[in-house]
């Protein structure tokens, strides 16, 4: 059975599922260029609903049902009035708000929800009919509980507690889920008028970053503030009560002003007294703390419900790799797992892995599948790579085996691009598109990040041979999992601070991607090439893009970026291709 999914808002994509296990998964922006492809603003994923029709060797008549990750509109608004009902607490003010001569956001959203919601299934069934889809039965899965499936059918647990959460998406922030051989018991959901996702996304526009965005910039900046400094205001404004998450600056000094884009303004100006002298590392301390600390709260509660059990999780507040370690810190939690593609970029092969095991019946699983790696995109065959190379202009020289080439270039100090194999599915570069250095220059964070002209707070992570994770990461056996897909960090050994300085934070902490020789050889090679030089079985990772611009793709794409950024070498498969202005590639300008 193959299943379609489709999710067109900001990070739009999508999937392809077989049998339960994910054949393909793109997100539309490495297709269009178009950094959070928004279907609304940008237009429907077509590039990459048609890239995941061919990866999985697809024709319209394969595909069995299609799900899109969207709740329809009439069920969206009961739960939305409903839930407003329930928030505001002012059936007068309410009635009024219905009335009122002065049409502003609060007063137009309680009839938004329904009207967006139609608009954007009436664009994806028009998407359909385009690609000759548009006779295909058709599953709604509501944003949470895509974000849920997604968590839970890649974990390979068959009893989990799952828990989403974000900024919003239908209405809610979050979901609680008890999963059990397969079946999805619901146990909460959260409104969005006390999101932490909209908290953090308000934090990041108040430090001058975009949110939705630039929110791992607060990530790493937080870690060079004081909380206690930052604390008596932030416990002012967001914290934990009754089980829930709430705002008391939005309830004490206004109706309806959570922080959502259009209350910024509104929201700043309540914020408390003195709020305005607080250093930005102090601010971003603020909320990153405070959040860690309610998510682990609010999860913990569920735990000593259900006792020591598995936690997955997804949702974008999950982005969040200081949050996911203090979920895992928890006495209860066995172990977590983070659906790599957490954000919405989830939701399309989230929407399909529901529909395909509620097809099936909610059979009883012996063992659920567990993902194999995110390597869900595009690949390129040596002839279309030689081909774009040539069209270059470049200079070039192919390996039969590149590996002890890159790693003696590692060890020589140059920065290598690294393009191979079937592109990332979700933010993390894992080595087929990423920037690979030593870990050994701790001033590499200046430069390097000036010469990509990335502005970044948090140190770039370590891919790490598996077999050595435990010298280098405490407590990292019982997570190996998330690991391998860089969503979590870990406190590292001091032998790991001593000899890697450039891929450890200030907090003594690295968020590392563990790999093994199965899951990607030829990278796996280049590590243990470099171990044998070096003794050290860690590199720097970083992501393969400029500034602001999705990670590359396509040869050709990656050819840019490597003239773009005047990095010193690309490896792109087995060709090495040095760069043409060796001046402006040297490190340090």
């Amino acid at each position: 059975m193959k299943i379609l999914g489709v999710f067109d808002d900001h990070n739009a994509g999508c999937a392809i599922i077989e049998d339960g296990i994910i054949q393909a998964a793109v997100e539309e922006e490495r297709l269009s260029r178009i950094k959070l492809h928004n279907g609304n603003v940008d237009g429907p994923p077509v590039k990459s609903l048609q890239s995941v029709m061919d990866i999985s060797n697809s024709s319209p008549d394969d595909i069995d049902k299609v799900a899109l990750a969207i709740m329809p509109p009439g069920e969206l608004m009961r739960y939305v009035w409903n839930d407003l009902f329930k928030v505001q607490k002012n059936k007068k003010w309410m009635l009024a708000s219905l009335f009122s001569k002065s049409i502003r956001w609060d007063k137009y959203w309680l009839f938004y929800p329904y009207f967006y919601n139609k608009f954007r299934i009436a664009r994806m069934k028009k998407l359909l009919r385009q690609v000759g889809l548009g006779n295909k039965p058709i599953e709604f899965v509501d944003h949470h509980r895509a974000h849920a499936a997604a968590a839970y059918y890649t974990s390979g647990k068959e009893r989990a507690l799952i828990v989403t959460i974000d900024g919003q998406g239908d209405g809610q922030c979050g979901q609680v889920w008890l999963g059990d051989k397969g079946r999805m018991i619901p146990v909460r959901s959260v409104s969005s008028y006390h999101s932490p996702g909209l908290f953090y996304n308000f934090i990041t526009w108040y430090e001058g970053y975009k949110p939705m965005r630039h929110e791992g910039k607060i990530t790493g900046l937080a870690a060079h503030g004081d909380w206690e400094t930052a604390r008596p205001f932030f416990e002012q404004l967001f914290g934990f009560e009754n089980g829930d998450f709430r705002y008391y600056h939005a309830e004490r000094q206004m109706q309806h002003a959570f922080p959502h884009r259009t209350n910024y303004t509104k929201f700043k100006k309540a914020l408390p007294a003195g709020f305005e002298n607080l250093s930005r590392e102090d601010v971003a301390a603020g909320v990153q703390v405070m959040t860690e600390r309610v998510v682990a709260q609010y999860v913990d509660q569920f735990l000593q419900d259900t006792g020591p059990i598995d936690v997955v999780m997804a949702g974008g507040v999950f982005a969040n790799v200081r949050v996911n370690q203090a979920v895992a810190e928890l006495p209860n939690a066995k172990s977590v797992y983070i659906f790599p593609a957490m954000g919405d970029n989830g939701l399309p092969a989230g929407s399909a892995l529901y529909t395909y095991y509620k097809e099936m019946g909610w059979p009883k699983i012996e063992k659920m599948p567990r993902l194999k790696d995110v390597y869900l995109g595009p690949g390129f065959t040596d002839d279309e790579i030689e081909a774009e190379l040539k069209k270059s202009g470049l200079k070039y020289e192919h390996f039969d085996n590149i590996a002890p080439k890159v790693a003696e270039l590692l060890n020589e100090g140059h920065v290598i691009a690294r393009f191979d194999g079937r592109m990332e599915y979700g933010p993390r570069a894992l080595g087929n598109r990423s920037i690979l250095y030593q870990p050994t220059d701790q001033s590499v964070n200046d430069w390097l990040n000036h010469k990509l002209k990335r502005t970044e707070f948090m140190p770039f992570a370590p891919v790490t041979i598996l077999e050595n994770m435990n010298g280098n990461y405490k407590r990292i056996a019982e997570n190996e999992f998330p690991a391998r897909f860089m969503t979590i960090t870990f406190n590292c050994s001091d032998e790991m601070a001593r000899t890697c300085p450039a891929v450890v934070h200030v907090d003594k902490t690295a968020r590392p991607q563990l790999i093994d020789e199965e899951t990607n050889p030829a990278y796996y090679h280049i590590l243990k090439e470099y171990q044998k030089l070096t003794g050290l079985s860690s590199i720097i990772n970083t992501s393969f893009n400029m500034h602001e611009e999705p990670i590359v793709c396509t040869p050709a794409d990656a050819i840019r970026a490597f003239k773009m950024g005047h990095l010193e070498y690309l490896a792109i498969s087995n060709f090495l291709v040095p760069s043409p202005d060796p001046e402006k590639a040297a490190k340090r300008e």
